[in-house]
C-alpha cells in the first residue's frame, strides 16, 4: 500500500509523523512537506522520501494579505496534486501544518482519501478545514475527541519507537555515568525543545545558587543552542557548591535524559506531554504563553488533573517558584511516586501502531 503523509513546520508535527511511518512497516511511506521546515532535516534523516511544496500561512491579524496568501496557496495545490498523481497513494494521511492543507485538498480532488491526526488538544486550522472531508480523524486527547463527531478516533500521539519501546530502569544506570551524575541524589532535568525557553533557562539556572548547598539533589539541563552558552556561565559562577548541575544544548534521543530524570521542568507541547505518560515522568510544565489557544496550558491541566503535574504560568516561573515547587517534589517519595503513577497511566506508548491500523482500514477500503 502507497501511503502519503503530508504535513510539517515544526517537530511538534514530523515526530509523531515520522513515529507513524514508520509503524506503518512494509508499506511503501513517503512524505510531503517544505524546505524550510523541520521535515526537510528530519524526514531524509529517518530514512523517508520528501517532495517539497511552496506555502505559507495567511496572517488573520491582517487581512489584507489573504488575498496573496490565496493565489499562492492555489499554486500550491496544483504543485500537491502532480505529486500525488506521480505516485497515487492509498490513503494520504494530514499531520497538521499548513502544507498539509493543499494537500490534503489535492487528495480529496482525486478521490483518494484523507486521514488526520491532531496532535494537540485544539484541531489546527488545516486539520479543522480538512476535517469536513477527512475519512477518519485521529486525535490525541478526549476532550477533542468530543469535538470531531462520528469519524473521531482516539488513538494517542505517536512518539518514536526507541522511546516508545524504551525499558527506562534498564537505561539508567548507563545514562547516569553518561552524563557524570549520582546515581543516589533525585535529578530535575530541565528542557525547553530543541530551541530551549528562555523563561525556563533562567529560572532553572537560578537553581545553581539556590540550590547551591544541596548535596541530595542534581539537574540536567537541555538549554538550546541559543541559550547554552549564557545558562553555562550563570551555573559555572555557583561552581564549588554541593548541587552537581549539568548543562548540555542538545540531546540527539531523550531516552538517557528521562530515563536519569526523577521530576521534568519543560514546556507543555503535545510531543512533550505524550513522551511524559510514555516515560511515566512527572512534571512541573511551563506552558508557551502566546498561543491564540493556550493550547500548551490546556495540555498541561490534562496532566495535572490526572495529577500527574503541576502547571506554573510562564509570567510566574521564577528561580525561587521552581525552587520551591521542584524542591518539594523532589523530596517526598510517595508523591512521585503516585504522579509517576498518573502520568504512566496517561500515557500511549503504541499509539503509532493504532494511528497506523487507523490508516491501513481506510487504505483498503479505497
Amino acid at each position: 500500500m502507497n501511503v502519503t503523509i503530508a504535513g510539517g513546520g515544526t517537530a511538534g508535527h514530523v515526530i509523531p509523523a515520522i513515529a507513524l511511518a514508520r509503524a506503518l512497516d512494509g508499506h511503501n511511506v513517503s512524505f510531503v512537506g517544505t524546505a524550510a521546515g523541520s521535515e526537510a532535516r528530519l524526514v531524509p534523516a529517518a530514512g523517508f522520501s520528501l517532495e517539497t511544496i511552496e506555502v505559507v500561512g495567511f496572517d488573520r491579524s491582517k487581512p489584507l494579505t489573504i488575498p496573496a496568501t490565496g493565489i499562492r496557496a492555489l499554486a500550491a495545490v496544483r504543485r500537491a496534486r502532480a505529486i500525488v498523481q506521480t505516485r497515487p497513494p492509498h490513503v494520504v494521511v494530514g499531520v497538521g501544518g499548513y502544507v498539509s492543507l493543499p494537500v490534503c485538498i489535492a487528495a480529496r480532488s482525486l478521490r483518494t482519501p484523507v486521514v488526520l491526526h491532531e496532535q494537540n488538544i485544539v484541531l489546527g486550522l488545516a486539520n479543522k478545514i480538512c476535517s469536513r472531508f477527512a475519512r477518519r480523524v485521529a486525535v490525541s486527547f478526549e476532550e477533542t475527541l468530543q469535538k470531531v463527531g462520528r469519524r473521531g478516533v482516539m488513538t494517542g500521539n505517536p512518539v518514536l519507537p526507541e522511546l516508545a519501546g524504551a525499558d527506562f530502569a534498564a537505561e539508567r544506570a548507563a545514562s547516569f555515568r553518561r552524563f557524570e551524575l549520582d546515581p543516589d541524589r533525585r535529578t530535575l532535568l530541565v528542557f525547553g525543545g530543541s530551541q530551549g525557553a528562555q523563561r525556563i533557562n533562567a529560572a532553572a539556572a537560578g537553581l545553581a545558587e539556590a540550590w547551591r548547598s544541596r548535596t541530595d539533589l542534581q539537574v540536567l539541563h537541555l538549554t538550546g543552542r541559543a541559550n547554552f552558552q549564557s545558562v553555562r556561565e550563570q551555573v559555572g559562577r555557583a561552581q564549588g557548591s554541593g548541587l552537581i548541575y549539568r548543562t548540555l544544548d542538545y540531546l540527539d534521543g531523550m531516552v538517557p535524559a528521562y530515563a536519569v530524570a526523577d521530576l521534568a521542568l519543560c514546556r507543555g507541547g503535545a510531543t512533550t506531554v505524550a513522551e511524559l505518560g510514555v516515560a511515566g515522568l512527572p512534571a512541573v510544565i511551563v506552558p508557551y504563553p502566546y498561543h491564540r489557544d493556550r493550547q500548551q496550558e490546556r495540555h498541561g491541566r490534562v496532566l495535572e488533573a490526572a495529577g500527574a503535574a503541576i502547571v506554573l504560568e510562564d509570567a510566574a516561573t521564577t528561580t525561587d517558584a521552581v525552587a520551591r515547587i521542584a524542591g518539594r517534589i523532589l523530596s517526598e517519595n510517595d508523591v512521585r511516586t503516585r504522579m509517576s503513577a498518573a502520568a504512566s497511566e496517561h500515557g500511549i506508548p503504541d499509539a503509532a501502531a493504532r494511528l497506523a491500523r487507523v490508516v491501513e482500514e481506510v487504505g483498503r477500503a479505497h
